[in-house]
This record gives C-alpha cells, sequence and structure tokens, in this order.
C-alpha cells in the first residue's frame, strides 16, 4: 500500500463554511418573512383597538360625556377607512407664515412717485 498525503485547502474550506452560514442565515431570514405575513395583521388589529379604546378612557375621563368619546370613536374609524384626514392640514400661506408674521394685506399700497 503507497503512502498518501493529504492536502488540507484551507481557502476552500473557508468558502464552504460561509457558504453555509449564508444558506442558514437567509433560511433564517425567510421563516421570520413567513411567520411575520401571518403575525403582523392580527398584532395590528389588537394595537387599533387597544388605542381607540384608551383615546375613548381619555376622552371619557377628561370630559365625563359619553357623546364626545363616541364622536371621537366616529372620527378615527372615517381617519382609518380613508373617508378624510384625522388632522385638517394648513394651507401653504400658514405653513409659511405664523400668526405673528402674517403679512396684512389689507394694508394701502406705497405711493409711487
Amino acid at each position: 500500500m503507497k503512502h498518501q498525503q493529504v492536502v488540507v485547502d484551507y481557502w476552500n474550506m473557508i468558502k464552504t463554511s460561509f457558504t453555509c452560514l449564508l444558506l442558514a442565515f437567509s433560511g433564517y431570514i425567510l421563516i421570520k418573512m413567513v411567520q411575520t405575513i401571518f403575525w403582523l395583521p392580527s398584532y395590528l388589529q389588537k394595537n387599533q383597538k387597544r388605542l381607540e379604546e384608551l383615546a375613548a378612557q381619555y376622552s371619557l375621563d377628561l370630559d365625563g360625556d359619553k357623546s364626545v368619546a363616541d364622536e371621537l370613536k366616529a372620527q378615527l374609524d372615517e381617519a382609518v377607512e380613508g373617508k378624510q384626514p384625522l388632522l385638517a392640514e394648513k394651507s401653504e400661506e400658514d405653513k409659511i407664515y405664523s400668526a405673528d408674521t402674517k403679512p396684512k394685506v389689507d394694508a394701502e399700497p406705497k405711493k409711487q412717485k
């Protein structure tokens, strides 16, 4: 029987190890993404209900009036459905100028020579 010498190829071992680790990491990410697809919608629904209940509770605590809580809940429902924005956006002029720096429109124009 002849004597055989074993040659260790370190570069090939490192490349193979890195490829296996990358494959395992990619599989982990894929599993997490599939889990998120099924988990996220129910989490968002529970969170939305919790926030609506919290808003209604604070409304009742502050005002002590049931109609205000119902009105707030109706506004939230409309905003969620996309019928109207929750907060009215300011006009472009209101964004540029604050209340005390708005130019006066009714002032007389300057006389030209």
